[in-house]
């Protein structure tokens, strides 16, 4: 007999990881792995952002690391793609996945944010949590 596959949660196309952190898979694993990443980006470039893929699964959606240049004399603010990986193995993906902008939310979120977020999660009922009112 067939297994009855369950159509995927649409992503929408601005979603960071806090408005997806409901559909995880496992939440907490998913942002600690993400904040590994992010935490090595930072050391590497002083700097470290996340946007999450939009066009996977929300169960374990992929996600692009980022990290932010300022220029001195124009104060431009720019950012570089340190590396894309997978939400479900955490494995660096291939750079093409990176180009197409298509694949990715405009919107991110930093590594304060994404700290923030796990302390949350792993502390549901602490005062300042957003969460402690739900259940």
């Amino acid at each position: 007999m067939a297994a009855k596959r369950v159509p995927s949660t649409p992503i929408a196309a601005d979603a960071t990881i806090a408005d997806m952190v409901d559909t995880l898979d496992k939440p907490i694993e998913y942002v600690r792995r993400v904040l590994e990443r992010l935490e090595r980006c930072k050391r590497a470039h002083g700097d470290a952002q996340v946007r999450v893929g939009v066009r996977g699964r929300a169960e374990a959606p992929n996600y692009l690391i980022e990290y932010v240049r300022e220029d001195a004399k124009t104060h431009q603010r720019t950012s570089y793609q340190d590396a894309a990986y997978s939400g479900s193995t955490h494995r660096e993906l291939a750079p093409h996945h990176i180009e197409d902008a298509r694949n990715w939310s405009p919107e991110e979120m930093n590594i304060t944010a994404v700290s923030a977020l796990i302390g949350r999660l792993r502390k549901p009922n602490a005062p300042s949590s957003r969460f402690s009112d739900e259940d």
